[in-house]
């Protein structure tokens, strides 16, 4: 089996040795954080199962149509703020039909933590008695979100954060940027090839610094704050945000502990940081322990905008 998505050799050794065994089982879960390739690799999964060359050339019919989402065999739900029962009801029939052109017929259910309760229990007996010639694929990034009854019955494979080689290899070899851009994003991305997009857009690249300037003190407090949340907030881009902040923190700790400026994932920052590190341990030690509760909970806050300007304005180092 060919797989190009970077990284995650493992997990495509495992994918490689079920299906040359024959024992690809009925229902996968590929969980692991967002943006690491979790759903390219699903996509390749299919191409490698349906490929007329047997190695997800991209170039045969087959893998054109499951490129296309043409192909009859090959299903996508995937939900911005949920998936219900609706979407799946006809998917439900379907599958005690045979496939029509490939050895197997696959539902890829994206984002699965959506499902609505209705949804998940209509897939639960499916999954408790599923008909052959199926494969269900539910990838997610929050997947304590999926109703522990479904999971079971799934094979868990699990994914990790991309190295930064394997994220300087794709931001150098497929986007074309310059060696010292590459690393930069690398070292920010968090792991995350979704991250380092959402970085390389100069709107939010240079929030980053804006961000820098008001929590080392550098601009006017509560203006500021209001200013910079309703920004980090009018997309839902916060979780983005947030993870920055704690990246930012991070290194004001390094500086505080070590003073390496080498060691900093936010290396474009160093002289806004060095200024306000030191004799910050406490104040990066309380941040993060903020940061990361709001991590846990905004997802669930009707008014992200005050949630993230109070979270700003407590984030400000003391004076």
């Amino acid at each position: 089996m060919e797989f190009s998505a970077a990284g995650h050799d493992h997990q495509k050794h495992v994918l490689s040795s079920l299906v040359e065994k024959g024992k690809l089982p009925h229902a996968l879960l590929f969980a692991g954080p967002r943006g690491v390739g979790k759903r390219t690799i699903a996509v390749e999964l299919v191409k490698n199962l349906f490929c007329e060359k047997g190695s997800a050339c991209a170039m045969c019919r087959a893998c054109r149509n499951v490129d296309s989402g043409l192909h009859p065999d090959f299903t996508l739900v995937s939900g911005e703020t949920s998936i219900k029962i609706d979407e799946l009801r006809a998917i439900m029939k379907e599958v005690y039909e045979s496939p029509f052109e490939a050895p197997v017929r696959v539902i890829l259910i994206d984002n699965a933590e959506l499902m609505t309760h209705e949804a998940a229990n209509a897939l639960l007996k499916t999954l408790e008695e599923p008909p052959p010639s199926n494969l269900f694929v539910l990838v997610s990034s929050r997947e304590q979100e999926i109703p522990l009854t479904v999971r079971s019955r799934c094979m868990r494979l699990g994914f990790g954060p991309l190295s930064t080689e394997n994220l300087c290899a794709y931001f150098e070899g497929v986007l074309k940027l310059d060696g010292q851009k590459a690393q930069l994003l690398a070292a920010m991305s968090n792991g995350s090839i979704a991250s380092g997009l959402f970085w390389m857009e100069e709107e939010h690249y240079r929030m980053r610094q804006r961000i820098a300037e008001l929590l080392t003190g550098a601009k006017e407090t509560s203006i500021h704050a209001a200013l910079l949340a309703e920004r980090m907030t009018a997309k839902e881009d916060e979780m983005e945000y947030l993870s920055f902040l704690l990246s930012f923190f991070r290194d004001i700790w390094w500086l505080c502990r070590t003073g390496d400026s080498g060691g900093l994932l936010n290396k474009d920052l160093a002289g806004i940081m060095s200024g306000a590190a030191a004799g910050g341990v406490a104040w990066a030690e309380s941040s993060i322990l903020r940061i990361q509760e709001m991590s846990k909970t905004l997802r669930y806050n009707i008014n992200r905008w005050l949630a993230m300007e109070t979270l700003m304005l407590h984030l400000v180092r003391p004076a």
